[in-house]
């Protein structure tokens, strides 16, 4: 069960909840997206953006976690092999096949892409599939629970991080606006994970499934709450800049998404954790299998966008 943590900590939840969404939506933040814009034009700028929020999640992630007493709660590397290996190919290969990473469905539902909505089902059967097939990784506590130098070295790490990420974007069109909006996410990120664990959807639905099977069912908690405000920021965002129009891509595009909710909650199961959880949990936490992970994934969805383009040089063309 998750506990309910004490007043005014989950105002500050759900205000960094509505900061991701809002952010996300605004940035365009998506592995998909991020692949797709460096296999086309060799621009990285969001990838460097990528960068940024973990940075800015490292720079308030351990800080935080050391005043409210929380460093326990932090997790570790997961052992690194073919399972890690094989959770960031999944995760990505379903990224792809869902046409967006975990945060990217975030911000399209911003536009309204109504089809998304066929994605928790997917996570859905990808975790009970999880379940059958034992597939559960669970990280060892973090090596940085109390304050230390080494922890001080970490956070200054992602200061020299956000220091760097700035000098590449700022000259760069569109640079600034990416920045703020990255380094929005991450601060709000990190704050939400040490305050709040288990608020991704993954976690919400793994935590609902769970409290259905063992005949305990309850309406969600404050993960819950911060889930619908991260959503409610894509929203706002969408609204706002004239983009939520709500629109139907087919079944077939359902049927994508139940398909690549499912891989990418396998992926989840044996990294452990999605993307945003890797980028803005466990990376800023000082777990070097998250940012393995999260490299894999996205290494997984360019060799995935380089095959479907292959593929469709070699059709034939039509009469």
């Amino acid at each position: 069960m998750m506990t309910v943590p004490a007043w005014p900590v989950p105002l500050a939840c759900l205000a960094a909840a509505f900061v991701i969404g809002f952010a996300a939506h605004r940035g365009g933040t998506c592995g998909v997206v991020a692949m797709t814009q460096w296999l086309d034009r060799r621009d990285a700028r969001l990838m460097i953006g990528f960068a940024t929020a973990m940075a800015a999640a490292t720079l308030v992630c351990l800080p935080l976690a050391w005043t409210l007493g929380r460093g326990g709660q932090l997790p570790g590397s997961a052992p690194i092999g073919p399972a890690l290996i094989g959770g960031g190919v999944l995760l990505g290969v379903g990224a792809f096949v869902n046409g967006a990473c975990l945060i990217g469905s975030l911000w399209r539902l911003g536009n309204g892409e109504a089809h998304l909505v066929a994605l928790p089902l997917g996570v859905l059967i990808g975790d009970l599939a999880g379940c059958l097939l034992g597939w559960r990784v669970v990280p060892p506590p973090g090596m940085f629970g109390m304050p230390g130098s080494t922890g001080l070295m970490l956070v200054a790490a992602g200061g020299l991080m956000a220091a760097a990420t700035a000098a590449w974007l700022l000259p760069r069109p569109d640079g600034a606006r990416l920045f703020g909006l990255m380094t929005a996410m991450g601060l709000a990120g990190g704050l939400l994970f040490v305050a709040l664990p288990g608020w991704t959807w993954v976690e919400v639905e793994r935590e609902a499934v769970t409290g259905l099977i063992a005949g305990m069912a309850h309406l969600p908690g404050p993960a819950g709450a911060a889930l619908v405000a991260t959503l409610a920021g894509a929203l706002v965002s969408g609204w706002l800049t004239g983009r939520l129009r709500a629109c139907w891509q087919g079944w077939d595009a359902a049927g994508r998404s139940v398909i690549g909710g499912a891989l990418m909650m396998l992926g989840a199961r044996l990294l452990p954790g999605g993307n945003d959880a890797l980028l803005l949990g466990a990376a800023p936490a000082g777990a070097v299998s998250a940012i393995l992970g999260f490299a894999v994934m996205n290494l997984s969805i360019l060799g995935c966008a380089v095959l479907a383009r292959i593929r469709r040089a070699e059709r034939p063309a039509r009469p």
